[in-house]
């Protein structure tokens, strides 16, 4: 453990480097996700001018749901998107090999090999408008919520990374898969929506098979709602299913791939 947590320092500080030679692409990044964000924002502030709420969620719920989802998109692009967009090339081209040889596990290079440094200050900047939009929400948001809602939303970013890993992976079958990257933004889109708008079977189509719902919108009723045992166990089960999922893809994926040598 001491050795990967070594390599990752050293990965940051080497991606941080990289990105600071480069200062107005660093604060053109910062620009680009607050206006993503913003037209977020603008989009459901036209709904609440027609509606009061979405079910239980109330203009006020959804900031906060916003705000969260936000957050966990803004540390997905920090640890993991760098990296899973550059797997098919990888793939096609043959430069996995020099992965492979490497004496460290596989699919933990590929999935941390480079950071996104900027997104830091983006945490920062998301983490103190949780807590504006947390107190302005008017719930009553107890220690105990936050506690339930940081392993809520650490099991929401398992479950993000296990459905665009196992997506990414797809290249392996397919053999060029530069589509991937597109099918995971579109699947992913149903995570930046509260999970009141769907009811029947594709709202238990969101807890389960495609778990969407279980990404930010779980979180988001820990911290205002209180702790949910079903929803707790459910993101539990369905991140530790897709993270298993996630590495059963990666290893039968590299038995058939066709190295730059053969």
């Amino acid at each position: 453990m001491g050795r990967y947590l070594k390599l990752l320092g050293a990965f940051f500080s080497n991606s941080l480097t990289r990105d600071m030679e480069f200062k107005a692409n660093f604060f053109g990044l910062l620009f680009v996700d607050f206006v993503y964000y913003g037209s977020y924002l603008l989009f459901f502030n036209i709904i609440f001018s027609y509606v009061d709420s979405l079910l239980e969620f109330t203009k006020a719920d959804v900031m906060v749901f916003l705000v969260i989802t936000f957050l966990m998109d803004t540390l997905y692009m920090f640890a993991f998107a760098g990296n899973l967009g550059k797997l098919n090339r990888m793939i096609v081209r043959g430069d996995l090999d020099f992965v492979l040889l490497k004496p460290v596990n596989s699919q933990f290079f590929i999935s941390f090999r480079y950071f996104n440094s900027y997104a830091l200050l983006s945490v920062v900047i998301l983490s103190v408008l949780l807590w504006v939009t947390g107190v302005n929400s008017g719930r009553e948001i107890s220690l105990i919520n936050v506690g339930f809602f940081l392993f809520s939303f650490g099991m929401g970013l398992a479950i993000l990374f296990s459905v665009d890993f196992i997506i990414a992976s797809l290249a392996f079958w397919f053999k060029n898969f530069s589509v991937g990257g597109w099918l995971s933004h579109e699947i992913l889109k149903f995570s930046s929506r509260p999970d009141t708008i769907y009811t029947g079977l594709l709202r238990k189509t969101m807890f389960t098979f495609v778990p969407m719902a279980l990404i930010s919108s779980v979180p988001a009723r820990m911290l205002l709602y209180g702790p949910r045992l079903d929803y707790f166990v459910i993101q539990m089960i369905v991140s530790s299913l897709f993270l298993v999922v996630a590495r059963i893809v990666w290893t039968r994926g590299l038995r058939l791939y066709d190295s730059a040598s053969s």
